[in-house]
């Protein structure tokens, strides 16, 4: 297995997405990786988010659902093919948090774009 994170530049933008359970996907061998629903797999790579920290203080001014945010990306088309490569490299250049609420407490996880190639 070959896995490559990304670089970041100086300066970045930070996102904010609503953790939804049905989209962003987990597997037990690898439960700090969240892959998404949309991402292609197989023998040309695929994208996923990388755990990070955990915060619990934060003040987001929005958060977006990731789902519409990639389906209406330029990486999405209309044959619903995510082309996990360049997807991965967009999100190199964000701060990227996910949001989960578990028993009414707000958790903020930070997560970062990685690409990997079987």
């Amino acid at each position: 297995m070959f896995n490559t994170t990304l670089k970041a530049q100086e300066k970045k933008d930070t996102l904010f997405f609503k953790y939804d359970n049905k989209y962003i996907k987990t597997f037990a061998e690898m439960p700090n990786h969240f892959y998404l629903e949309d991402s292609s797999g197989g023998s040309h790579g695929t994208f996923f988010f990388g755990k990070g920290d955990v915060k619990s203080n934060l003040n987001p001014k929005s958060i977006l659902s990731l789902k519409k945010y990639v389906r209406s990306s330029v990486f999405y088309d209309k044959t619903k093919k995510l082309n996990d490569e360049k997807i991965a490299d967009f999100f190199s250049n964000y701060f990227v948090f996910f949001v989960k609420t578990i028993d009414k407490k707000v958790e903020y996880i930070q997560v970062k774009s990685s690409f990997e190639i079987e």
